[in-house]
């Protein structure tokens, strides 16, 4: 957890160069997680889930688990394939196969924008072919039999999900998540903002220096270069190559301060201010001007699809607005059944605190509509969460780790009356 102790700069030039960077900070953090989520899964070399060279897609062929670590918060009902697309070299195809269950790809602009998804709702059911176009590539010539989809940043994060229930339906999943295809020239040389990440030890000047050279290589558009031109206001030029060796003592102190307070900033946002559970933006993942919003899902939820495909809604506290931990009992009662108003699916997973799958023996991350429940004697639908075995049926229990701990309630293909608020979530009650 980041330090929410005040930064007292030591001068008002310092303050000022702080003040200035600080809305840097909360609009850069997003370009740099996705950078950084790009090194690890195209550039590190290593093997893991969803790890391949760019311009190249790699399929997961089983869910996750508290030990992987690619991206934060990922969902255990879905198997991914991952893809980071180089398109200043020309496009690549996309090649979507026969639909014959849940699926969904989702494409991320480099600032986390998820600008378009094909998925169950909009491909043909044969499936499709598309042509994923860079920012500057010409209209036309088009390529032959496919629908043109053209992309906001010359690097995009393709995240394709397809649905599982469990080990046995693993075969089924991974026939349709082959389909799944690229073809499209071989990547150049790796951005610069890439190829010369830093990683010194010093948070704040390493975050900087990156930033430095990864708003040199993707831009703002027009509409979100305010907090840059705050900074060049206050007299503090972020060079692009990245070296601020050149920077006066006061606005080093100024971005070390600026580092601080921001990633606090970010951190407190991803919790609800009104300690109640289940809130959510209908805006996440088209975010437009608003960069806190951006910055706090990229804490905390990289990579969220947007909300006409689905809704997320974290619970950080009971209903006495208590933080969740595992050494407590919980219970979510829905008084329905569990029949939430959604055209596809729904579940609820279990993150400890560093936002990943929190670990159990049981192994165990999540529950949800296809989970098989068992309904109360009355009909409700009764989800118990604790590091504890409940006495009630097990099926129903959601493991937490004997620390503290939240829940994301995901909603796939949602239904009218849940993106206007007319649906009521309930509390996660505190039984013991």
């Amino acid at each position: 957890m980041t330090s929410t102790v005040p930064v007292t700069p030591s001068s008002i030039q310092a303050r000022w160069a702080m003040q200035a960077a600080l809305p840097a900070v909360i609009a850069g953090y997003p370009l740099l997680e996705a950078l950084q989520t790009c090194r690890r899964q195209a550039m590190s070399g290593k093997p893991g889930h969803g790890r391949a060279p760019f311009n190249t897609i790699a399929h997961s062929t089983r869910q996750w688990t508290h030990s992987d670590r690619d991206f934060n918060t990922p969902t255990v009902d879905l198997l991914y394939s991952n893809a980071w697309l180089d398109l200043r070299h020309g496009p690549v195809v996309l090649e979507i196969p026969a639909r014959s269950r849940y699926f969904v790809v989702e494409l991320l602009d480099v600032y986390t924008n998820n600008f378009q998804n094909l998925g169950t709702r909009n491909v043909p059911p044969e499936g499709a072919r598309y042509a994923l176009l860079g920012p500057d590539a010409p209209e036309s010539p088009a390529v032959a039999g496919t629908i043109a989809v053209r992309c906001p940043s010359a690097l995009v994060w393709l995240l394709g999900r397809v649905i599982v229930d469990d080990e046995a339906d693993l075969p089924a999943a991974r026939a349709m998540q082959a389909g799944f295809r690229l073809h499209g020239a071989p990547a150049p040389a790796p951005f610069a903002s890439l190829a010369q990440w830093q990683d010194t030890g010093d948070a704040a000047l390493d975050f900087f220096s990156n930033l430095a050279r990864a708003f040199n290589d993707f831009p703002p558009p027009p509409s979100q270069r305010a907090p840059l031109e705050l900074l060049t206001a206050a007299n503090i030029a972020l060079p692009s190559d990245g070296v601020l060796t050149e920077l006066r003592g006061a606005a080093i102190e100024g971005l070390r301060g600026a580092y601080r307070e921001g990633m606090a900033l970010i951190e407190g946002h991803t919790h609800t201010a009104s300690k109640a559970p289940w809130r959510f933006s209908t805006r996440l993942g088209r975010f437009g001007n608003d960069y806190m919003l951006r910055a706090a899902t990229a804490w905390k939820g990289i990579g969220a699809l947007a909300a006409d495909e689905a809704i997320y809604a974290p619970a950080d506290y009971d209903q006495h607005s208590e933080l969740l931990h595992g050494r407590n009992a919980y219970r979510i009662r829905f008084e329905d059944g569990g029949d939430l108003p959604v055209d596809a699916f729904w579940s609820i997973t279990v993150y400890g605190d560093d936002r990943f799958l929190a670990g159990h023996p049981l192994g165990r991350h999540a529950l949800g509509s296809r989970s098989g429940l068992e309904r109360d004697t009355d009909g409700a639908l009764t989800i118990h969460v604790g590091h504890r075995r409940p006495a009630t049926p097990g099926s129903n229990w959601l493991p937490a780790p004997d620390a503290p701990f939240y829940l994301i309630l995901r909603m796939y293909h949602p239904q009218q009356r849940l993106l206007e608020g007319r649906y009521k979530l309930p509390p996660v009650e505190r039984v013991d």
